[in-house]
């Protein structure tokens, strides 16, 4: 009983202002090394993870040994989330409670069944939280990345540390969002004063796969690489479908398709080969594939391992060196406290090459060779 209100008063409190990533400044402790030594911390309540993006946040702070229930939608497979890998035997042991998606409430008699202490939401209203506290007797802790399927990394930050206090998982949260804080400016340093190179994402998931019409304006991986993004354009933020006509007349140089569009975009080929084709991306073949972007709400991993390969690809002389898988699976170790790439290619989506350049005259994907091929 003294830990549900405990629970509930971390549930009541309040997003605190916008504060850098980085709580403090000075060393920090080995991203990896956090990750393996948070689960030696208080123990955990039993919780569920309700809606898109709720687990994927309990991943991030190694909390998933309090769950004790499970979304139907969890259980798809990885389908380009790559914290789905780090549930190992839970997905199939844990009991459901509900479908999941957006907006969506659990099936309450379930919920009461596994007696959960916390329930932690991302896409749920005021209403709906109300209304499953009072219903179900447990503290509802909403959490949120900003508009869904658009990352916004302060309130990313700020639900993150929410989260992290009444599980224990403080320094963990500090970590990653140190590391987060490291790399991005690490990757700004040596595009400092050059020129944007003009360019074009498409195959944005919105509810879903979506095709080469899908975008979005302000999309981070986009502006943390320093590029020109064309959507910007038509607006300061928020997903957009264009008309293809709009893409024809923008003619970006380069290209840049999401992997969880891609086999959206590759169908749209095959029905018509020539839709693309005028393109000065398209025929000088500076068409490249990334990794997911959103995945049950947006993969913060992709987006900052995204805008490293975006900058690579538009600015080649800033990182003639520059290794894309070997900075993925760097940036994996901050996250998971592993590497994940040649396993997220091999297994995390039906049709998502990893990193590829892509060739749509042809219809044909070449992906970057790994290690083992």
């Amino acid at each position: 009983m003294r830990r549900r209100k405990l629970l509930r008063a971390a549930a009541l409190g309040s997003l605190w202002p916008a504060i850098p990533l980085a709580a403090s400044a000075g060393s920090r402790p080995d991203a990896t090394a956090a990750v393996a030594s948070s689960s030696t911390k208080q123990p955990l309540p039993k919780m569920v993870a309700l809606g898109p993006g709720a687990l994927r946040l309990l991943v991030y702070l190694n909390a998933t040994d309090g769950l004790c229930a499970i979304e139907a939608m969890e259980q798809r497979g990885p389908n380009g989330r790559p914290y789905t890998f780090m549930l190992g035997d839970l997905n199939e042991q844990l009991p459901v409670i509900g479908p999941g998606g957006v907006g969506r409430l659990p099936d309450l008699e379930r919920l009461l069944m596994v007696e959960p202490d916390l329930a932690v939401a991302v896409t749920l209203d005021e209403q709906q939280v109300r209304m499953l506290e009072q219903r179900a007797g447990i503290p509802v802790l909403l959490l949120s990345y900003g508009d869904i399927g658009e990352l916004q990394l302060p309130v990313f930050a700020e639900s993150l540390r929410r989260l992290a206090e009444p599980l224990g998982r403080q320094d963990r949260a500090e970590t990653l969002l140190g590391a987060i804080d490291t790399s991005l400016a690490e990757l700004s340093a040596p595009v400092v004063g050059v020129e944007p190179v003009s360019a074009y994402i498409g195959g944005i998931s919105l509810k879903g796969q979506q095709g080469l019409a899908s975008t979005q304006a302000g999309h981070l991986p986009m502006r943390w690489a320093g590029a020109d993004n064309l959507a910007d354009r038509i607006a300061e933020s928020g997903h957009r479908f264009i008309d293809p006509e709009q893409l024809l007349a923008w003619n970006p140089p380069v290209l840049f398709i999401d992997g969880g569009g891609l086999p959206a975009v590759l169908k749209e080929v095959a029905v018509n080969p020539g839709l693309f084709a005028a393109l000065d991306a398209v025929q000088r073949g500076q068409v490249f594939a990334t990794l997911p972007f959103n995945s049950y709400n947006t993969n913060v991993e992709h987006a900052l391992i995204n805008a490293w390969f975006i900058a690579s690809r538009l600015y080649p002389e800033q990182f003639p060196e520059f290794d894309p898988i070997a900075k993925a699976d760097a940036i994996y170790r901050d996250f998971y406290g592993k590497p994940m790439y040649a396993r997220l290619r091999a297994e995390g989506q039906v049709g998502q090459p990893g990193f590829a350049r892509v060739d749509l005259l042809a219809g044909e994907v070449y992906p970057l060779p790994t290690d083992d091929g």
